[in-house]
Order: C-alpha cells, then sequence, then structure tokens
C-alpha cells in the first residue's frame, strides 16, 4: 500500500511538473510571437495600462489590455469579411485590435477610446502600419456611451472594456443602431463577461467560439472570443454551424466560467 501511494504521489508531482513546463514554454511562445507580430506591423501595442495610470476615474471602465494576434485574427477570419463591412472596436486602446482589423478588406475601421492618451498612440501605430487592406480608418476619443454608433456598422468588437451599466448602455445604443437600419450585425467578444446579460436580452444568438490566444486553452474557459448575431425580437435560432461550438456547446446557454477582473 505504501508503495502505491508513493508512486501515487510520485505520478502526480510529475504530472504537475509537465504542466508547468508547458504553462512556462507556452508563455515563452506567446511572448515571442507578440514581439514578432509587433515588429512585423510596426508597432507597439504591448502591456497594460490602467485608466487611474492616466488620471482618469471611470466606474465600470476596464484597463488596457492588448487583444492577442492570432485569437483575433482567426476570430475575424471566420466573418468572411467584405468591402460592405465596417468594423468599430470599443475601448481601442493603443490600436492594436484596429491593426489587425486593418488587415482585411472592411470599408471602414473604427476606435472608439476613452482616453485620449492611448488615441494618439493609436494613431501613431496606425500611421506606421506596414500592412493596410482596409479602406479608412477612424479614431474616435470619446465616451462610448455618447457615441452615435453608425448605421453602417457591421462588426463590433469588444475586449471587455467595460461592465454593468456602462456595457448596458452601449449594447442599447448598438440596438438601437440595428433597429433603425435592420443588417447584419456580429458583436464580437473577447473574454464576453457580459455573456448571461447579452442572453438575456434575446437580441442575441451565439453563433462562434475561438481560443483568444495561442497556445489556446479550453473553449469552456473565460479565455474565448465569442461571436455574437444580433437579431430581431423573436428570431428563431438557427442550427449551430461552428465548429468551435460543436466543441463548446455551454457558450449557447448561460454560461459561466469563473471570469474575474484582474491581470489575465
Amino acid at each position: 500500500m505504501t508503495s502505491l501511494r508513493r508512486a501515487w504521489h510520485t505520478f502526480r508531482y510529475g504530472e504537475l511538473m509537465r504542466r508547468l513546463e508547458e504553462w512556462r514554454y507556452g508563455w515563452r511562445w506567446r511572448y515571442a510571437l507578440e514581439k514578432l507580430h509587433e515588429r512585423r506591423a510596426g508597432a507597439e501595442t504591448m502591456h497594460d495600462v490602467s485608466l487611474a495610470e492616466l488620471g482618469i476615474e471611470a466606474k465600470e471602465r476596464i484597463w488596457y489590455v492588448p487583444s492577442e494576434w492570432m485569437g483575433l485574427r482567426r476570430a475575424i477570419r471566420s466573418l468572411h469579411v467584405t468591402r460592405e463591412d465596417v468594423f468599430v472596436d470599443f475601448g481601442s486602446g493603443k490600436g492594436r485590435a484596429l491593426l489587425i482589423a486593418a488587415q482585411f478588406p472592411f470599408r471602414r475601421v473604427i476606435g472608439v477610446e476613452l482616453a485620449e492618451q492611448l488615441t494618439d498612440l493609436a494613431r501613431r501605430n496606425l500611421e506606421s502600419a506596414r500592412r493596410r487592406r482596409c479602406g479608412e480608418v477612424e479614431l474616435v476619443t470619446g465616451d462610448a456611451l455618447a457615441y452615435e454608433i453608425p448605421d453602417d456598422v457591421t462588426v463590433a468588437y469588444l475586449f471587455c472594456p467595460f461592465i454593468g451599466d456602462v456595457f448596458h448602455g452601449v449594447f442599447e445604443r448598438l440596438l438601437e443602431s440595428f433597429d433603425r437600419l435592420p443588417r447584419p450585425l456580429r458583436v464580437v467578444y473577447n473574454y464576453p463577461y457580459e455573456h448571461r446579460y447579452l442572453l438575456s436580452t434575446g437580441r442575441v444568438q451565439v453563433v462562434d467560439v475561438h481560443p483568444d490566444r495561442w497556445p489556446p486553452r479550453s473553449l469552456t474557459g473565460p479565455d474565448v472570443i465569442v461571436t455574437y448575431r444580433v437579431v430581431p425580437p423573436g428570431a428563431a435560432p438557427e442550427p449551430v454551424r461552428s465548429l468551435g461550438l460543436r466543441r463548446a456547446p455551454v457558450w449557447l446557454g448561460p454560461h459561466e466560467p469563473g471570469f474575474r477582473l484582474g491581470p489575465r
């Protein structure tokens, strides 16, 4: 019995060390890839920034954390972007998501950011960008709650820039735009903290889920990008076609994977 117990503890220790090694090298790969993408884009968008550092006290607003290049690019690619599409990033920060979106044939790419300092950094990054396929790029400094959402926006991206009443207010403005001019409108939500709220409105349907990084983590965890389609009230659900949703159907319901608002 003692031998079996010793063997079991040895196995558990070995498994723990293996996972730690995978995490350590996975983190190093991620950092190296991030630096490579930064260099290729001719930009500097790494490193988190809190609004408090910029002298901005904003309730229910989350600090700037850059989207990961590979995860977001994969999520946007699955949208099959055309020249009729318009992309808006709420909480655009230093502009990384805008740089990624600009590599697709959007007619227009818009960034809405509360902090003027971050908008200035985004502008410099976009001016030095080496790869761009989109048409116009527009940067807006201001409160997302006060932003008049253009009625030609077809893709709204959020990397958990705000929560609670602020998120609800921005989503209501998005619905107002959709109701004024019904059109294909997708919400691409990275770290979908308000997933339950979105489903509770009855105005969205989950159509896809992607890992937000490489190496990828579980599709049932919080580090994912969920894509929703905005629909009219009472719209019938459509069949699941996404491979990601077939692997993680929990996102079709009010899934709670253990979100936390801290360094991710």
